[in-house]
């Protein structure tokens, strides 16, 4: 390698380790307040709000999940929720369906019911537009009608409603709000073999550097009116009615493009108190599963680009730009870094053997501080592994992370090759009986 190609890759490194310290110092801040109690709501105004709930095979989830968004009704009367179905599900014992009605038979149900996706085709986001569709049109004003996504997981606060309520109501006037998810458990207890239980700890803490340090604070500094690139998560989004129509409803990954076009939308975002707390996958397998679907989001920004007609070319220059450096992140910058170190050992400067050092050591940094930011969110003796664990589950987070996109890659090669597109599957989060509850 020439030493100009050594200097350019040293300062992609140097860039991508300058952006996570940003970034964990960025968590490290906003966690202290995202994770103090909220404060109650005095005002909630009338929006209402559609809490849309998909699912499909999601038997173990179907009593916890009915119980949450039932608290959330009771405490704000104008949310309605709505656990759409899917005729894809197939298997033997009771469907998701079945066990919803069956729970909501035996509660009151008001404000609360299932519907059905027919088709027998399609996916998370068909069944998402399906329903909007069957909602909406019930609805004479849709402008005063907002739709909330969760994922069948969720574990929403009981006052999440008369937040976003209030929120909504507020002078900020916010046409998408999120509600910014954490993931500190799983359905059942922590995995029991320590490495994956290393594996899926490691996970929940790095995750909620993103939550904190990415997600949280840039819809804190969008509330202040300042215009950034934003993700947004399909487990607590909500879009104002209209905005959502305007911008085509949900595409094929339903959260991370979506954040994107109603960004190119100029859309005002924002963000409440409360976090909506989801289950950690307790397989292995079932996060590497997950990357692909991230990664599928996360390199949208191409297509959204390329669909964008009346967007502003600074903007389209500023999702680029972000698109890129995720996209690098989650394919080439590891596999660099790692083929750069022996280079800069043998040859590079004191300056770039240091930090060469220091984005090796700075997962362990990560987890360092993530520990104690969660210190009471995980409990200690659930989550115990040994210090290999997190040592090897946390330089491992560095390149795992890349085997999503590189799937999707390996998708693209074989469509072309064979002619037929790859089905994207569902991971299965869930280490119970899928037979649901008795």
């Amino acid at each position: 390698m020439s030493d100009v190609l050594r200097k350019a890759a040293v300062g992609a490194v140097a860039a991508n380790l300058t952006w996570e310290a940003v970034t964990l110092a960025r968590a490290r801040r906003t966690a202290r307040t995202a994770l103090q109690e909220a404060p109650p709501v005095t005002e909630a105004g009338n929006a209402v709000l559609h809490l849309v709930v998909p699912g499909l095979r999601e038997q173990p989830y179907v009593q916890r999940t009915v119980e949450a968004f039932a608290a959330v009704r009771d405490l704000y009367p104008y949310a309605h929720i709505w656990f759409v179905t899917t005729a894809r599900e197939e298997g033997e014992g009771p469907t998701t369906r079945e066990l919803l009605e069956k729970e909501l038979g035996a509660r009151d149900a008001a404000r609360m019911a299932v519907i059905e996706d027919p088709r027998p085709v399609g996916n998370k986001s068909s069944q998402l537009n399906w329903a909007v569709e069957h909602i909406g049109g019930h609805q004479e004003d849709r402008n005063s009608v907002w739709f909330g996504v969760f994922d069948f997981d969720s574990q929403p606060p009981p006052v999440l409603a008369a937040q976003v309520a209030a929120e909504v109501a507020g002078e900020r006037e916010p046409e998408v709000v999120q509600v910014v998810p954490l993931a500190t458990g799983c359905l059942t207890r922590a995995p029991e073999r320590w490495w994956p239980r290393s594996v899926v700890r490691i996970e929940a803490l790095h995750q909620a550097v993103r939550s904190f340090g990415v997600e949280r604070w840039k819809l804190d500094q969008a509330a202040e009116g300042r215009l950034m690139p934003q993700y947004l998560v399909g487990a607590g989004l909500f879009v104002r009615a209209d905005v959502l129509r305007e911008v085509g409803g949900f595409p094929y990954v339903d959260d991370v493009p979506l954040g994107y076009r109603l960004f190119l939308h100029k859309a005002r975002f924002s963000t409440v108190q409360v976090l909506n707390r989801v289950d950690l996958p307790g397989k292995v397998s079932a996060h590497l599963t997950s990357l692909k679907f991230i990664a599928r989001g996360i390199t949208s920004w191409v297509g959204v680009l390329r669909e964008a007609r009346e967007a502003r070319a600074i903007d389209c220059l500023r999702l680029a730009g972000l698109g890129v450096a995720d996209t690098a992140e989650i394919t080439v910058l590891p596999w660099l870094s790692a083929a750069l170190t022996p280079i800069v050992l043998r040859r590079g400067s004191a300056h770039e053997r240091a930090l060469i050092a220091a984005w090796w050591a700075f997962p362990l940094v990560q987890t360092a501080v993530m520990r104690r930011v969660l210190v009471d969110e995980m409990d200690a003796e659930e989550w115990r592994v040994p210090t290999v664990g997190l040592v090897g589950a946390g330089l491992g987070r560095r390149f795992w992370r890349t085997f999503g996109a590189w799937q999707l890659g390996a998708d693209a090669v074989r469509a072309r090759l064979t002619g037929e597109s790859v089905a994207f599957g569902k991971a299965d989060r869930a280490a119970a009986d899928r037979r649901g509850p008795a």
